[in-house]
């Protein structure tokens, strides 16, 4: 298996440490996919990257094909995890398809170590908040970036309340202050004010709008679009029409736009795509979907850089406060003293909230913070010098 055989024993160590723990918790068995053999390990991905969604592996191409592509063009993953309460693999005929935090560490692991951020999505229905805000807690305590929540107002999806909407961000918010969550929503007047957008943006760190241009360009999108003050012009629905609809209609909420283009376009289309989505200056795009677009699409997002992503905090670190373990896809050492060379006390695997006692100092090449975690007292490296291994907390 990949993970085991071109990592370091260490990391394999931790991450069969961390496997045992979640299963031992009744989060179910592991299905690691096979090595994508037409591309070299990375290690964990860094820095910003446009993303690209996927519904299920069953539909949308296998792990390691799904890998090989976004690798070879810096491209991060939104993989589907659940809907309401339900994994995803329920729906995902694929044998890696998500059936519980497991999974989820599992193949976030498997993408990080190619180099591919991993990012997760899931649909929310509202009947259950408690435990839809506890599946996306284990989800971000799995290793995943951020879990982006689809509200939508249609049989399947959304159906609670506006005060459903509040528990489930306060229940997430307990479970994981400093958990990334983004509001994925429709940019469609009409459709907005069906769902609780305000609740959840209060908890929310980026809107990301479906920009789809080819679905909503119909006559009675047009005259909706015009009875609710966004006349479309001589264009009709246009990439550039929805980029403006959007800012329009969510710039009130103070969060980042990160829209969604539909994937299975022209490849002009795109292109002016990405150009308007910068000059507004939306920090980056993702795709609908991987299965579906055209494979130009991959080319011209690797060569049209990403101003940066809202899950790179600007948060500090502060003794007294709190910050959770990132981007490591094996875990962080924690040693006695602030040295490589000092004994090693326990190894906290993406996740992890850790309080900040002492630091920052700053020893053999690293900035290292002395730390708590439960019964574990230690002191952890800060970042590789690019990446950063600690982020601070809201």
């Amino acid at each position: 298996m990949v993970l085991r055989q071109q990592i370091s024993r260490r990391q394999f160590l931790a991450m069969v440490a961390a496997a045992a723990t979640l299963a031992g918790a009744g989060f179910g068995t592991a299905c690691v996919p096979p090595p994508a053999a037409s591309i070299p390990l990375r290690g964990r991905a860094r820095g910003p990257a446009h993303l690209a969604w996927a519904w299920k592996f069953a539909v949308d191409g296998t792990p390691d094909q799904i890998a090989t592509v976004l690798a070879q063009n810096n491209l991060g993953l939104i993989l589907k995890t659940h809907t309401g309460t339900e994994w995803i693999k329920s729906q995902d005929t694929s044998p890696y398809g998500i059936s519980g935090p497991l999974q989820v560490a599992t193949l976030a692991s498997y993408f990080e170590r190619y180099g591919v951020p991993f990012h997760t999505y899931c649909v929310l229905k509202g009947l259950d908040p408690m435990r839809e805000a506890e599946m996306c807690a284990q989800v971000i305590g799995s290793g995943a970036r951020s879990v982006i929540v689809d509200l939508e107002p249609y049989d399947g999806y959304w159906q609670g309340t506006p005060d459903a909407a509040r528990i489930f961000g306060e229940e997430f918010r307990r479970r994981q202050p400093g958990g990334t969550m983004y509001l994925c929503i429709e940019p469609r007047p009409w459709q907005v004010s069906r769902v609780p957008a305000a609740e959840f943006a209060a908890f929310s760190q980026a809107i990301v709008p479906m920009t789809y241009w080819e679905t909503f360009s119909s006559e009675e999108n047009i005259r909706r679009f015009e009875e609710s003050g966004f006349p479309p012009g001589p264009a009709g629905i246009t990439p550039e029409f929805l980029l403006d609809v959007s800012r329009s209609l969510f710039a009130g909420y103070n969060l980042p736009i990160i829209p969604i283009g539909q994937g299975a376009s022209t490849i002009d289309a795109w292109s002016r795509f990405v150009g308007h989505a910068n000059a507004l200056a939306m920090p980056s795009v993702t795709v609908w979907r991987f299965g579906v677009s055209d494979a130009g699409v991959w080319p011209l997002l690797r060569d049209a850089k990403p101003a940066g992503l809202s899950w790179e905090t600007s948060k500090v670190l502060n003794v007294g406060g709190s910050a959770r373990v990132i981007n490591t896809g094996a875990g962080l050492n924690v040693r006695q003293s602030p040295s490589t060379a000092a004994t090693l006390v326990s190894c906290l695997p993406d996740g992890t909230v850790v309080v900040l006692t002492n630091g920052p100092v700053d020893a053999d090449g690293y900035r290292w913070w002395r730390i708590e975690a439960g019964p574990v007292r230690g002191w952890l490296a800060e970042s590789d010098g690019v990446t950063p291994w600690l982020q601070p907390l809201y």
